[in-house]
């Protein structure tokens, strides 16, 4: 490789998210002009780049419905894209989203079981409640301390 193309290869790395392009889907502009069925449509390609799933789920978190969340919940336990996915679900006000949260609490594991209660915590799932408790215990202090936070935001003050 010359000098010239691990120079350009070097910039492309260090190139901010919003200035690459996709070679399926283009640009961010692209993928962020999508509707959401499409956008729905790049999460569920096995095909499709990190980086325009990653794309798609931020739109999602503006323009996303209860169509999007089984998408969106199929990539809660993919290390690279569920901070991306629960960042789509979040916001959403359809209940399914809740839904798919409280349903990953027993398909994932680690930092994305963190995340996803965190998620919970956020949404203030009062429908959650019983399974954070038990979460309180869990082994990994990272989630028991997650829960205990995600239950200090659900429950009333006193």
């Amino acid at each position: 490789m010359s000098n010239a193309q691990t120079s350009a290869k070097q910039k492309a790395q260090r190139a901010p998210l919003e200035f690459m392009v996709d070679e399926k889907y283009g640009s961010a502009e692209k993928i962020m002009a999508l509707p959401p069925a499409g956008l729905v449509r790049i999460l569920q390609d096995p095909d499709g780049s990190v980086y325009a799933k990653a794309k798609a789920c931020m739109r999602l978190a503006v323009v996303g419905d209860g169509s999007a969340v089984e998408a969106l919940a199929a990539l809660l336990g993919d290390p690279q894209l569920s901070a991306y996915a629960r960042f789509g679900l979040e916001p959403m006000r359809d209940p399914s989203a809740d839904d798919a949260l409280r349903a990953a609490l027993d398909k994932v594991k680690g930092i994305q079981l963190v995340g996803v209660i965190n998620s919970i915590g956020f949404r203030k799932d009062k429908q959650a409640l019983v399974r954070l408790q038990r979460l309180q215990h869990d082994p990994d202090t990272a989630v028991a301390r997650a829960a205990d936070a995600a239950l200090a935001q659900i429950r009333p003050p006193l």
